[in-house]
């Protein structure tokens, strides 16, 4: 079966490994030596990563704020032409709908039941089900001596 170019998206707003590791925050061979890295080819040799991908990866490392990692994937395309912008940001948000709080609580609760004794399954689900603490307001932390205000 032959591929139509003209039906098929353009990788010209995806990073290539560099561009993206330098998003996250970590190297390149970090990001290239991954067994499950999901990566395309942009021509011969350009491998470049799909923004849900790269975002993927920013819960991975955690060294950048996702949220920033997105800001940096919205400018990257934002170099590009206008509709591949409008599609990096709609698969931005189609990433962060399907990693709710809500998404991730229920993959807590299945792989409780999967991995755990029954018992502290239950004691999981129970801890779950439970309101949240509330944060606080201010955080005070240690001021040594003769830097107090």
């Amino acid at each position: 079966m032959s591929v139509h170019p003209e039906n098929t998206a353009s990788l010209q707003a995806h990073p290539n490994v560099t561009q993206a590791a330098e998003m996250l925050g970590v190297s390149a061979s970090t990001i290239s030596r991954r067994g499950d890295l999901v990566k395309e080819m942009r021509g011969e040799r350009d491998v470049v990563l799909a923004p849900s991908e790269v975002l993927r990866l920013a819960r991975i490392y955690r060294k950048r704020s996702i949220n920033d990692v997105a800001q940096a994937l919205l400018e990257r395309a934002g170099e590009s032409e206008p509709g591949e912008q409008i599609r990096v940001q709609e698969e931005i948000e189609t990433f962060f709908e399907a990693h709710t709080v809500a998404d991730e609580r229920e993959e807590l609760r299945r792989l409780a039941r999967r991995l755990l004794p029954a018992a502290l399954a239950r004691e999981v689900e129970e801890g779950l089900d439970q309101p949240a603490r509330e944060l606080p307001d201010q955080i005070e932390g240690f001021v040594p001596a003769g830097e107090q205000d």
